[in-house]
C-alpha cells in the first residue's frame, strides 16, 4: 500500500479528534517513527477492548429514556399536557444528539482503522520485528471490532427515532410520499430527469399529526428541511403575508444552493398554509407563479399543512401546483392499535404481554363514525396513564380513553368527509 505522504503529514499535526462520546489521540506518528519501531498509540476512552459496544450504549439509550418517564412523573400543576409534551420533546432532542454523536465517532473511528492498517503494511514493508507487528495488528482487530459494532448500534436505532419510522401506522400515507417523492431521489442521483412535485397539500381533522409527519417525511427522504414563517411583529394581514412570501423565497434561494453544495434537496413545511393562500391574499398571485416550478427552479419541494383546504384558492390547489394531495384520516382500529403500541413500548411500568391493543383500538373507535378521538389523544391518554399509575393495565387504558372527549366533533367529520371527498382526485 502506497501512503499518500501529504495526507499522513496533515494527520502528522493532528494531536487528537474529539468528540462528545470518543477521544483518539495519535502520538508522534511518522515514517521515522515506523522505521524505528517506535510505538503507536491508540486511546479510545469509554470504550474497553473488551467492551459490547452495542450494549454499552443501549444501556446509555434507556438511561435517558427513563429519566424522561421521572419527570414526567414529577409534573403537576397547570398545563401538565404541555409540560410533558416539552419533556417529550427534549428527550427526543437528547435521543437524536447521542445518535448524531455516535455518527460523528464512527467518522473518527474509521479514520482510526485506517491508519492502523498503513501502520501495518509500512512495518511489513520495513520488516520490522514480528512482535511490533503483532502488536500492530491486535490494535487494528480492536479498532475495527469496536468499529464494526458502533455502525451496527448506529443501523439498529436511528430508524427507530428518525423518519417514518417514528411514526405509528399510515401505511398508506407513507406509501404515497416514498412513490412521489422518496422513490425518485435515486434516478435523480443517477442522472435521469425526473419530476418532482413542486407541493404537496397534507390535510385533515385537527391533531391527526400533520406537522409530524413532514418532518418524519423529509428525514425519510434525507432532504433539508425547513418552516416558512412570517414575523412575529408584524400586525396587518398584507405585511403578515408579504413577510411570510419574503421567508419563502428566502429559504427557496438557499434550498437551491444547497443542492449545489450536497446535492440534497429540501422540504419547506408551510404550517396552516390557508392561513396566507386564501381568497383575496395579497400574494396569491406570486405564491402561483413561485408554486408552478419551485421544484425546477429551487430544487425544493412545498409540504403544506391545513385543517382547511377548501379555503385554499382552487387555482392554488389544482393539480399543477399541487398534485400530490394526502389526507389523514382520524385513526382507524388499524392505526389506533399501531399508535397505542408506538407511545407504549417504551414505557418501564407496563407488561405489553398483558395489553390488547386491538380492544384498545376498538373502544377508541367506536364512536366513530359520528365523532373521532385524534392521534395526539391516544399521546394524552397514554401519558395520564404513565403518570397515574404505577402499573399500567388494560383497564386503566380502557378507562383514561372513556374519559376523553373525543377531540373530532359531528361537524367537523361531516366537512372533512366533504372535502375529501372533492380533493382526493381534484384535477382542477
Amino acid at each position: 500500500m502506497k501512503i499518500n505522504c501529504i495526507r499522513y503529514n496533515k494527520i502528522n499535526n493532528i494531536n487528537s479528534f474529539n468528540n462528545v462520546n470518543q477521544r483518539v489521540a495519535f502520538k508522534g506518528i511518522s515514517l521515522g517513527d515506523f522505521n524505528s519501531g517506535d510505538q503507536f498509540d491508540y486511546v479510545n476512552s469509554e470504550i474497553g477492548e473488551d467492551d459490547d459496544v452495542a450494549k454499552k450504549f443501549e444501556e446509555r439509550l434507556k438511561n435517558i429514556k427513563n429519566a424522561c418517564a421521572q419527570k414526567k412523573k414529577q409534573v403537576t400543576g397547570f398545563f401538565k399536557k404541555r409540560k410533558i409534551a416539552k419533556i417529550q420533546k427534549e428527550t427526543d432532542d437528547r435521543i437524536s444528539g447521542f445518535l448524531s454523536a455516535q455518527e460523528a465517532a464512527l467518522e473518527t473511528q474509521s479514520k482510526v482503522v485506517d491508519l492502523l492498517e498503513e501502520k501495518c503494511e509500512l512495518l511489513k514493508k520495513n520488516n520490522a520485528d514480528k512482535a511490533q507487528l503483532e502488536e500492530a495488528k491486535k490494535a487494528l482487530l480492536i479498532a475495527t471490532r469496536i468499529k464494526q459494532e458502533r455502525a451496527e448500534f448506529i443501523a439498529n436505532n436511528k430508524n427507530k427515532h428518525k423518519g417514518f419510522d417514528s411514526i405509528a401506522g399510515y401505511e398508506k400515507e407513507k406509501f404515497i410520499l416514498t412513490d412521489s417523492f422518496i422513490n425518485l431521489l435515486p434516478l435523480e442521483v443517477a442522472g435521469q430527469d425526473v419530476e418532482f412535485p413542486n407541493s404537496i397539500l397534507f390535510f385533515g381533522p385537527v391533531g391527526n399529526g400533520k406537522t409530524s409527519f413532514a418532518k418524519a417525511f423529509a428525514n425519510s427522504a434525507n432532504c433539508n428541511f425547513v418552516e416558512a414563517k412570517s414575523s412575529k411583529t408584524v400586525r396587518s394581514k398584507s405585511d403578515r403575508e408579504k413577510s411570510f412570501y419574503d421567508n419563502l423565497l428566502s429559504n427557496a434561494k438557499i434550498a437551491q444552493q444547497n443542492f449545489l453544495d450536497t446535492g440534497k434537496r429540501t422540504i419547506i413545511l408551510v404550517d396552516e398554509i390557508d392561513r396566507f393562500a386564501y381568497e383575496d391574499s395579497s400574494i396569491n398571485a406570486k405564491l402561483k407563479r413561485f408554486l408552478e416550478n419551485c421544484s425546477e427552479d429551487y430544487h425544493c419541494t412545498i409540504f403544506a399543512t391545513t385543517n382547511n383546504p377548501m379555503e385554499i384558492p382552487s387555482a392554488i390547489r389544482g393539480s399543477k401546483r399541487m398534485p400530490i394531495k394526502v389526507c389523514i384520516d382520524p385513526p382507524d382500529e388499524t392505526n389506533a392499535a399501531l399508535v397505542f403500541e408506538h407511545y407504549l413500548k417504551d414505557c418501564e411500568n407496563i407488561d405489553l404481554s398483558k395489553i390488547d391493543f386491538d380492544e384498545l383500538a376498538e373502544v377508541l373507535c367506536s364512536v366513530q363514525p359520528e365523532r373521532a378521538y385524534n392521534n395526539s389523544q391516544i399521546e394524552s391518554i397514554c401519558n395520564e396513564c404513565i403518570e397515574s399509575s404505577d402499573t399500567i393495565t388494560q383497564e386503566d387504558l380502557i378507562y383514561h380513553i372513556k374519559r376523553e372527549v373525543p377531540g373530532i366533533d359531528r361537524e367537523s367529520m361531516v366537512k372533512y368527509k366533504e372535502e375529501k371527498e372533492l380533493l382526493v382526485g381534484d384535477d382542477e
